[in-house]
């Protein structure tokens, strides 16, 4: 499959390869007790549907979902996406059938994105096994948005994703081939930083305060919408999902202006895979410069693990066969990194992978 868009987050993504995203996806769900479904090449067709549905009462959302599929003829209805290529998606197409309940990875996008600007990453999962649900977040993706979901009410992300999984649990159709043991959740920018928020981080309550009053004193805002931004950290310190067995972040944007700190990264108890080597299209380097010293380069940091630390200019991470093994800058050998980012460079969490 060739991963390729006009849209520049896809492009920078282009430089994980395929044999890097592979390898991610096989240890995603890779559990001692329920081993991954993952294949090493695509093996199904992938089908796309698309579903919305109204939660909480009065909260419309919208979700495409791509799934291994059943395609009898190669002129069966294609999805088409302009500006992307090398995607090849069946619309509505029958579930392949013969196995066990699937793995559900959910999707979700970056800031004012949306879920199938990130169809190149879910064919490449759902051709090799998994169900994947790629959302819109509400009131926060690219057809309809507001700044009070874009950059306040961020609590609102993780409780997209936990309603749209008991959406799918409890529907007919979709809870029959879902397995409910294996549920992943991935996401990109500010993506990552909701993955790793509903699968257990804690966000520091004065910080995340702090980032909302930056928003509400932010004179490029106009007044009325200003207005209508809450000050409340309270909705956002209690939205991990136990169901969420693993996580998946890529580039989570800004998470430490969120208020999410070493400490709220230390309550993680699932395998998290961070990347923070692509181009995060929110924030400039600078504001995650820590974060990427001390994570950059890490993988399944849980609570026990997140309070040992390595040295890394002798010791690397483990990586899953594939990868490459370039580290990017911020994890070089503290004697080479610019001295504001030594101390930190010789501190990150062990992400090996569980046996």
């Amino acid at each position: 499959m060739h991963i390729k868009s006009v849209p520049a987050f896809a492009r920078n993504f282009r430089a994980l390869g395929t044999a890097r995203i592979a390898a991610l996806s096989a240890a995603l769900l890779a559990t001692a007790s329920a081993p991954s479904l993952a294949q090493t090449t695509a093996s199904f067709p992938v089908g796309l549907q698309q579903l919305e549905y109204l939660a909480d009462g009065n909260r419309h959302l919208a979700l495409a979902i791509f799934y291994p599929a059943t395609v009898r003829a190669r002129s069966a209805a294609r999805f088409v996406m302009p500006f992307f290529t090398g995607l090849e998606l069946y619309k509505d197409a029958e579930p392949a059938s013969g196995a066990a309940k699937r793995p559900l990875v959910m999707f979700s996008h970056g800031r004012g994105s949306n879920g199938l600007y990130y169809a190149w990453f879910a064919e490449f999962l759902a051709a090799r096994g998994y169900i994947v649900a790629a959302l819109n977040h509400y009131r926060a993706n690219t057809y309809d948005s507001t700044i009070a979901y874009l950059a306040n009410k961020l609590w609102q992300r993780p409780r997209d994703i936990s309603l749209t999984i008991s959406f799918l649990l409890h529907d007919p159709f979709w809870g029959g081939l879902i397995d409910e043991s294996r549920i992943g959740v991935a996401g990109h920018s500010q993506g990552g930083f909701t993955a790793l928020w509903v699968a257990g981080a804690k966000i520091n309550p004065e910080k995340y305060l702090a980032f909302q009053r930056g928003w509400r004193n932010n004179p490029m805002v106009p007044d009325y919408l200003r207005s209508e931004l809450p000050l409340d950290a309270s909705p956002a310190l209690d939205v991990d999902d136990k169901r969420i067995k693993a996580a998946f972040a890529m580039a989570p944007g800004i998470v430490q202006a969120f208020g999410m700190d070493e400490a709220g990264l230390r309550q993680l108890k699932v395998p998290a895979y961070i990347t923070v080597g692509a181009a995060d299209t929110q924030a400039p380097p600078a504001e995650n410069a820590e974060f990427a010293a001390r994570y950059g380069s890490a993988r399944n940091c849980t609570s026990s693990e997140a309070a040992s630390t390595t040295t890394s200019s002798s010791t690397s991470a483990t990586r899953p066969a594939g990868m490459n093994s370039r580290r990017p800058a911020s994890t070089r050998p503290a004697s080479t990194a610019p001295a504001s980012m030594r101390r930190s460079a010789r501190r990150r969490c062990d992400f090996s992978t569980p046996a």
